[in-house]
């Protein structure tokens, strides 16, 4: 079942006030055509190089031959993004919008869809009640054309954004970025609550925040954007109930769908062609725990269709130890290097792997981490995150052994021939998290920890030091990105 909704795309202007620097002012009256260097360009990770460009303005929205004409807004539905708009009298080639909180000195660049109405480009990233100064920087027929500097002040967020603690050890090191979240699990018991769906910036502070209250997907346990970075997907909990249910939302929160699968529950990935992997119980959510619970279908989620298709039913190989446990399959990931797909199966501490299969085909079975049929000689009691890298694997271990209920965060090195592993991580920090709980390597090399149930997030370095700690009330799984726009890192 899908529902489709809509709000007024409006456009509300906000104060937005064009900021002519003195170069600006002095070449203007020299020149018409006139060239100065483009100030610093950002690849979004912070970094401003320079180049020569050709430069243009307008204040009065009909700009001459070659220049830009650029207006701002803020989204009605989220006061904390911005929707950019310009116009050109020549053929754009390529654009960006660049964006920060000092002029000339941008900290996001965000790239312009050149087949969108006006060039409409979502400003993300931004904090609460902050002016901001935005540019676009336009290739046209070999010439680098530039609007206006303007400023945009951003709103404020829902009351319900959780507020965050930070406290660094040793910020240098760290990957930076943002993370993205939910809330509404309601702890261990995954009690369904309102919740928000939020972002952080690398300061802790939010940056973007949706409150859930009277949504299908108000006890949030995942929230995840899109392969394209267009949408934020939400997920409720829906542990052992009918009502699992999959919300899209745009980034600007203007427009949302929604998707009801009645016993999906837990959690939900992205695919590269941008459609959604999710696990869904075979007896529709109305399993009463345990073996009760019965086996789980991978499903496939068409998002033009609406349709999904069955990829695995996990009784092809595991039908034994799910009768006797029930699979409780609470974690699913793509698998980019092997064209594949990774799940948890909680109750018999049970990692599988499957092939991505074309359509018309069925997923197989390619490895098994612990449990009844584990093709290695490593083991471990109890899992929810965990994400399979080239040669080694990484488990949110939720009851590390002879810990009293402590938490670890587990690595493992493997040779799937010799059906042999390496321990390489034994992360102990004292935290735990009896449900859900999340690891991810970051492309630095450092790891990201989610502490679900306790509200705390850690990133740490390759040795295992401890380079950050924020903390928070309880949430569902994360997802940590170094910039909002395209795909994710892994």
């Amino acid at each position: 079942m899908r529902i489709l909704s809509s709000h007024k795309d409006a456009v509300v202007r906000v104060r937005a006030r064009r900021v002519r620097s003195p170069l600006l002012l002095l070449l203007a009256v020299v020149s018409t055509a006139c060239s100065a260097p483009e100030s610093g360009s950002s690849d979004g990770n912070g970094t401003n190089p320079s180049s020569g460009s050709t430069m243009g303005a307008s204040t009065t929205g009909n700009p001459a031959s070659g220049e830009i004409a650029l207006s701002l807004s803020l989204s009605e539905a989220i006061a904390t993004v911005g929707i950019a708009e310009f116009s050109a009298t020549g053929v754009i080639d390529a654009a960006r919008i660049e964006f920060g909180r000092q002029a000339g000195s941008y900290e996001f660049s965000a790239p312009v869809d050149l087949t969108e109405p006006n060039y409409r480009t979502l400003l993300l990233g931004m904090k609460e009640s902050t002016t901001y100064y935005v540019q676009v920087f336009a290739e046209s027929g070999g010439d680098t054309l530039t609007s206006e500097v303007l400023t945009l002040d951003t709103g404020a967020l829902p009351n319900a954004t959780p507020t965050v603690t930070v406290n660094d050890i040793n910020p240098s090191a760290l990957y930076g970025g943002f993370t993205v979240n939910c809330t509404g699990v309601g702890g261990v018991g995954g009690t369904q609550g309102s919740g928000v769906a939020f972002i952080i910036d690398q300061d802790g502070d939010a940056v973007w925040s949706v409150e859930l209250a009277g949504t299908p997907v108000s006890g949030c346990s995942r929230a995840r954007m899109s392969f394209d970075g267009k949408d934020m997907w939400i997920g409720n909990f829906s542990n052992v109930s009918p009502d699992g249910a999959l919300m899209r939302l745009s980034m600007d929160g203007l427009t949302s769908e929604t998707f009801s699968f009645p016993g999906r529950h837990h959690d939900f990935t992205v695919l590269p062609n941008n459609n959604i992997l999710f696990q869904e119980q075979e007896n529709g959510g109305m399993g009463r725990g345990g073996a009760d619970e019965g086996p789980d279908l991978i499903k496939e989620l068409d998002v033009n269709t609406g349709i999904a298709r069955l990829l695995y039913h996990e009784n092809t190989d595991f039908s034994v130890q799910i009768s006797e446990s029930g699979a409780h399959t609470n974690y699913i990931k793509y698998v980019p290097h092997l064209n594949a797909i990774s799940f948890s199966m909680r109750h018999t501490s049970t990692i599988a792997v499957i092939t991505y299969p074309e359509v018309g085909a069925t997923a197989e079975l390619l490895m098994v981490f612990g449990g009844p049929l584990n093709d290695f000689d490593f083991s471990w009691e109890y899992q929810h995150g965990h994400e399979l890298l080239e040669n080694s694997i990484l488990i949110f271990n939720n009851t590390a052994a002879d810990s009293f209920g402590e938490s670890a965060v587990l690595e493992y090195e493997y040779d799937l021939t010799a059906g042999t592993g390496t321990q390489v991580m034994n992360y102990l920090s004292g935290n735990s998290s009896g449900a859900f709980g999340d690891v991810q390597r970051l492309p630095n090399g450092n790891t990201f920890i989610t502490y679900s149930t306790a509200g705390i997030w850690h990133e740490i370095d390759a040795s295992g030091a401890l380079l950050r700690e924020m903390s928070t009330d309880s949430f569902g799984y994360s997802q940590h990105r170094k910039t909002l726009y395209g795909p994710p890192p892994n």
